[in-house]
């Protein structure tokens, strides 16, 4: 199906970016499993991720997903106040399938209005120019430039399916 092939390889280069990040922005980060902060919010994703969730949670045991499945009427998942993958023990449910929006939070990143972001449990009461000095331009990821290749394998995919192009992570558990 189009749209899946591209997504996997579009992780691959996000995940061989890690080890870039990590060499030129590691000693500043506090991200682990257990620091969810990002994950306390509704999160969505791009039709294309959506597909590769599903595919993925019918690999899982069938209590498993049950389970998953029984969180989505959360009171705190209905009210957007926590993604409905996040574990109590805040890991991700889903961590291996999860999307690129969760793949690259936390480390600064450059947005499309060129702007430098980052988690603030990171870069611990630096400002945004002593960051830029800290970090090799070549260890931050342009979210512009990503969004835009994801935005591509998602026409793909929304042309050949009919989906809607995002949804909420709570689709992933329809079906």
């Amino acid at each position: 199906m189009p749209g899946r092939a591209e997504l996997a390889a579009l992780h691959a280069k996000v995940a061989a970016f890690e080890a870039v990040v990590e060499a030129g922005q590691g000693r500043f980060l506090e991200c682990r499993r257990g620091c969810d902060g990002c994950c306390r919010t509704a999160r969505s994703a791009w039709a294309v991720e959506l597909d590769h969730l599903r595919t993925f949670l019918h690999t899982l045991p069938a209590a498993d997903l049950a389970a998953l499945r029984a969180r989505r009427d959360a009171p705190a998942v209905l009210a957007g106040e926590r993604c409905v993958f996040l574990d109590d023990d805040g890991g991700c449910a889903v961590y291996a399938a999860r999307p690129v929006i969760c793949r690259t939070h936390g480390p600064a990143v450059r947005t499309p209005d060129d702007a430098l972001t980052w988690c603030a449990l990171n870069f611990a009461e630096m400002s945004a120019d002593a960051v830029a000095a800290a970090v090799p331009t070549t260890a931050i990821i342009n979210l512009a430039l990503l969004d835009s290749m994801l935005a591509l394998i998602n026409v793909r995919y929304v042309a050949h399916t009919g989906a809607d192009a995002r949804g909420p992570l709570t689709d992933a558990l329809q079906g």
